[in-house]
Formats: structure tokens, C-alpha cells, sequence
């Protein structure tokens, strides 16, 4: 699926099988007035291997009309976020710490390691990541 949507930045232009996405964002012209040639500029070394992968993305749906699921590598970090925004909707649920801990880990490791602290610990650290990205850390990630 391809799409095109006009903002007051220019274009963008959504690539997407549903489970990778490719975005190209135009900076001159229009692609929705017809044919045009893209050019892509690499300029210095910040940030060049993210624009040089989506690079390679871009090339390899083209010639092969299909994402190549080895450029895009799964993200490590997603069950750790996963378990950050559950931690966080339980606090804001009103849940404590101990009943956030149950619903992540489990009854059984929380009555036997809960008077350690160690998980009351984590639980403490998942909500207060999860306030780090909600409060912008989120961005990190878009980049």
C-alpha cells in the first residue's frame, strides 16, 4: 500500500505491508502531479547510517516490490515498553504497586520475591520510564 498526504511541510508518502513502513518526506515538487525523480541527499555523518538504511529500504522495494524484513531488525526494547505503558495504566488505574507487580510477573513470584524488594523496585522503574516517554522521551524512539 502506498499513500500520499500534502501538509504545510511539503509531502509525505506512506509505504506500508502493514507490518514495516517506509515514509519519504518531499521537500520540492509534488509526486501526487505525476511522474517525478527523486533525489536524496546524505549530507555529513549525523544520522547518516538511519538515512542510509531507509535508503536501502526504499531500493529494495523498488526492485523487488516487497520490504525486506531483514532491514527491519525487531525492536529489543518493545517488551520492556510494553510492560512500561502496562505498568503505567495500572498506576493510573489507581492499582498498587504490588497488585501492577501481580499482573505483570505473576502471583507466584510476587509472593515469593515481593518482601525482597526486587520487584516492587521494578515496577517503580517501569512507571517512572513510562512518565520519561510520556513526558517526550518518546521522541527518542521516532528517530
Amino acid at each position: 500500500m502506498a499513500a500520499a498526504l500534502r501538509c504545510d511541510d511539503g509531502e509525505h508518502i506512506l509505504f506500508s505491508d502493514g507490518a514495516r513502513h517506509l515514509q519519504l518526506a518531499i521537500i520540492a515538487g509534488s509526486v501526487l502531479d505525476g511522474p517525478v525523480r527523486l533525489r536524496y541527499s546524505l549530507a555529513g555523518f549525523r544520522g547518516v547510517e538511519a538515512k542510509a538504511l531507509t535508503l536501502n529500504r526504499l531500493c529494495h522495494l523498488r526492485r523487488r516490490h516487497a520490504f525486506a524484513k531483514s532491514l527491519y531488525p525487531p525492536e529489543t526494547r518493545a517488551p520492556r515498553y510494553a510492560m512500561m505503558l502496562r505498568a503505567w495504566d495500572g498506576a493510573k488505574a489507581g492499582a498498587s504497586q504490588r497488585e501492577i507487580a501481580v499482573a505483570l510477573f505473576g502471583e507466584t513470584a510476587v509472593r515469593r520475591d515481593w518482601e525482597a524488594g526486587f520487584l516492587r523496585t521494578r515496577v517503580q522503574r517501569l512507571i517512572r520510564g513510562a512518565q520519561a516517554l510520556i513526558g517526550g522521551g518518546y521522541r527518542r524512539l521516532l528517530r
